[in-house]
């Protein structure tokens, strides 16, 4: 694809793996990787990681990094989509986003139903609402974390 990305996952046994590609997130084969190194990129890391002090701030620094502010369910079912919400909003809130934007789609409602239904479930969130003009409409839920 010819893509950088940040891997998410541990590879599975046939050697596939979640990479994240800004918003894009895929499942590659890890012969299809190639490991990228930026000496300035991981000086400045480790840098900020001394400065963090423990292992978990240093984590959590890392992990915002790599979480999108954004995720897209279009197309899933709801039993397919909430399981991955539910990763992404508990990744999304240890990262400190303050908010974020789910993507369900317009459709029959089905799917936006089911994200308000587990939404409202969720303790560290604080409130959602639907999207105005311009931030996709009724296509999408913002959600603001406490």
């Amino acid at each position: 694809m010819n893509l950088n990305g940040t891997v998410n996952s541990l590879p599975n046994a046939k050697g596939d793996l979640y990479v994240q590609m800004g918003i894009l997130r895929s499942l590659v084969n890890i012969s299809d990787l190639e490991l990228l190194y930026d000496d300035s990129v991981s000086a400045s890391s480790e840098n900020r990681a001394k400065k963090a002090g423990s292992g978990s701030s240093s984590t959590r620094m890392s992990k915002s990094f790599s979480i999108s502010p954004e995720i897209n369910l279009i197309g899933m079912t709801t039993d397919e989509a909430i399981p991955q919400l539910d990763k992404y909003l508990d990744d999304a809130y240890l990262a400190h986003l303050p908010q974020v934007r789910v993507v369900h789609g317009r459709g029959t409602g089905a799917l936006k139903n089911a994200v308000h239904k587990h939404l409202k479930r969720l303790k560290y969130v604080k409130e959602f609402r639907l999207g105005v003009f311009g931030e996709g409409d009724s296509g999408v839920t913002i959600v603001s974390f406490k």
